[in-house]
């Protein structure tokens, strides 16, 4: 394949993906299941119907999500239950009461926060535009219920980076699912995609943003979109395929899951993802115990 048909290929994706991604997604009832981690690592069938499902070892704390063995519900305080937010700009319907659920801990909780009219405003105006819509309600829901994760998918990551950009969410943790970024006037150059990933990318390392676990689908597409462009040499560069950290990104950490953007909207899914919940609460305990 040239490579003028690669880039072709890829921008068809990308305007593929951006335009399905100003539509809110409703949840699909496919009974696709299990995660992927780097492709190199087995499918972890991680979900049954009440319960989630791990077999592990006794494994370095700097080895790969997928190698990690004890929960955090194990290892936490018995304090108040964390809180991991998910910010949802358009992307659809995603069972927080289920992956509560599937946690099986008191430990920690999400909830999660709707932007209304964000697909509206950005589809007839501007991502801009609907950022700036929300800026008041993501600004005072920060300060009144001061979460300890945010949680984003797909165009999301631009909705966090513009948190850091005010100062709103800096040096705290993110899961990202499935990101895709888009410009945003004065931050994020919308002249090419590969712009937008490096100011996007820059504005959240320049904020300290960690850490920050990147869950991206097992796709063509996916791999494309998300997984190479992000270890570009002025990205987060290569991803170490034992521990799945990036070579520039400190802090970083990447995920494939297997299935294509709407994994994160897969019923069965709802496990997977209370697992990377999971794994992210334990990553900050063994980062504060190493402080």
């Amino acid at each position: 394949i040239s490579n003028e048909q690669t880039v072709s290929t890829k921008q068809e994706l990308l305007r593929t993906r951006k335009s399905a991604d100003m539509i809110v997604v409703t949840k699909s009832k496919s009974c696709l299941l299990g995660m992927l981690f780097f492709l190199i690592f087995p499918l972890v069938n991680a979900i049954a119907d009440s319960s989630i499902t791990t077999s592990c070892s006794n494994k370095s704390e700097d080895e790969h999500p997928a190698q990690q063995c004890h929960s955090y519900s194990e290892k936490i305080s018995k304090n108040k239950p964390k809180l991991a937010l998910f910010i949802n700009a358009a992307n659809g319907n995603i069972n927080w009461e289920r992956v509560n659920h599937l946690a099986d801990s008191s430990k920690w909780k999400t909830q999660e926060l709707v932007l209304d009219n964000f697909g509206t405003i950005m589809r007839d105006d501007s991502f801009t535009a609907a950022l700036e819509n929300s800026y008041h309600t993501m600004k005072e829901t920060l300060e009144d219920i001061q979460p300890d994760i945010l949680l984003a998918s797909s165009k999301g990551i631009g909705v966090i980076a513009y948190l850091a950009s005010k100062n709103l969410w800096v040096k705290h943790p993110v899961i990202l699912f499935s990101p895709i970024p888009n410009p945003i006037d004065g931050l994020v150059d919308g002249s090419s995609y590969e712009l937008e990933w490096s100011d996007t990318i820059d504005i959240m390392r320049r904020h300290r943003l960690g850490p920050i676990l990147v869950v991206a689908g097992s796709s063509i597409d996916e791999e494309m979109l998300i997984s190479q462009a992000m270890q570009e040499p002025s990205e987060c560069g290569e991803v170490s395929r034992k521990t799945g950290t990036f070579e520039n990104c400190r802090d970083w950490r990447h995920v494939v899951v297997a299935g294509d953007h709407e994994w994160i909207h897969l019923s069965k899914n709802e496990g997977v993802i209370s697992n990377l919940i999971d794994y992210m609460f334990l990553w900050l305990e063994k980062n504060n115990d190493e402080k």
